[in-house]
């Protein structure tokens, strides 16, 4: 029995169809778990150094989860060509780390992954290093106030810095020692917010 002609476009039309829909459920499942990885792996930030005046550029570590990688990498900001990250040190990790911490003495940064805390140096190479010399204490960040509605970060009470909408912060570390110079973690994003403390 021969196809006929409208047989034959109702075959392709089906088979096209199917192909769409199977097209789409892999990208859909896809952008899914990208986002789920996004979520479990928020920014995190520590001051290697902060700035004393204009002229001298804050040093920070940064853990990012970009293009399917969880990066760690050292950046200096530079304060007059308007806040550029200026990468000095970038490497990828196995996993997103839960939390960094501060070096006693030395520049290096502590990485806590699945309950096991490694060191790197400041050039980031993995040494071997005792734990005693791990700062527990890593409340480096400034405690804030954040108003949902209007997306605005208080800090003390009398400096604000505007977000986006839908955007909330996840921490709020000082960049130089005036505090005229912040670093804003958010769910998804990293800002730097200058204000007038004068």
């Amino acid at each position: 029995m021969k196809e006929s002609l409208k047989e034959k476009r109702i075959r392709f039309v089906l088979i096209g169809f199917f192909i769409f829909v199977v097209i789409g459920a892999f990208l859909y499942r896809y952008e899914i778990r990208e986002t789920q990885e996004m979520n479990e792996s928020p920014p995190l930030a520590l001051i290697l150094k902060k700035s004393k005046d204009i002229n001298d550029h804050p040093i920070v570590a940064l853990y990012e989860y970009k293009n399917g990688k969880h990066i760690l990498a050292v950046y200096e900001i530079e304060r007059k060509n308007k806040y550029k990250f200026n990468a000095k040190h970038v490497i990828e990790l196995n996993e997103a780390p839960e939390q960094i911490s501060p070096d006693r003495t030395e520049e290096g940064i502590w990485v806590k992954a699945n309950n096991n805390w490694k060191y790197y140096s400041g050039s980031l190479q993995e040494v071997d290093r005792m734990h005693k010399n791990r700062i527990t204490d890593t409340s480096s960040k400034t405690p804030y106030t954040f108003d949902d509605k209007k997306a605005i970060l208080t800090i003390n009470s009398n400096h604000s810095i505007v977000l986006e909408e839908g955007e909330k912060p996840t921490g709020l570390f000082s960049l130089s020692e005036d505090k005229s110079l912040w670093l804003v973690l958010t769910e998804r994003n990293i800002k730097i917010a200058a204000i007038d403390t004068k």
